[in-house]
């Protein structure tokens, strides 16, 4: 097992600031639902930018984090605790850069992992296949 940060990558043929909203507003869309509290009823996520992220399963809610950082431009970060306690969260850090052949970059990269979240830690090893849906999704 380990406590390195978890690292997914992938390039969108959109602008910065729309990868952005694509990743952030537009999340409960590419989001699988097979990877929430309960699948069959989920509808959604929501993002205040300044306080809860949340699964939305019909009229109730699951908070999973809080946003940490909302730079339209270019970084999104929040405090992540889905599959484990909110006093030992970890951090979702997702960065919007050009790309050299144009488009947009989206680098995340999951991390502050402790030794008593090491064993969920396996469980978070999909950010690729998420952030391919999320591609597909702003393409």
């Amino acid at each position: 097992m380990s406590l390195d940060p978890i690292v997914a990558e992938v390039t969108v043929p959109v602008t910065p600031t729309e990868a952005f909203v694509g990743f952030t507003a537009q999340m409960g869309e590419w989001w699988d639902p097979m990877v929430s509290p309960e699948p069959a009823t989920y509808s959604g996520i929501a993002i205040d930018p300044n306080g809860p992220v949340e699964m939305v399963h019909g009229d109730e809610q699951f908070t999973w984090g809080r946003v940490m950082e909302w730079d339209p431009i270019g970084r999104y970060a929040q405090e992540f605790w889905l599959g484990h306690p909110e006093d030992e969260a970890t951090v979702l850090d997702v960065r919007f850069t050009e790309a050299e052949a144009g488009g947009t970059l989206v680098r995340l990269v999951h991390s502050g992992w402790q030794p008593s979240t090491e064993s969920v830690r396996e469980g978070y090893t999909d950010w690729q296949r998420l952030l391919e849906r999320y591609a597909a999704h702003v393409s």
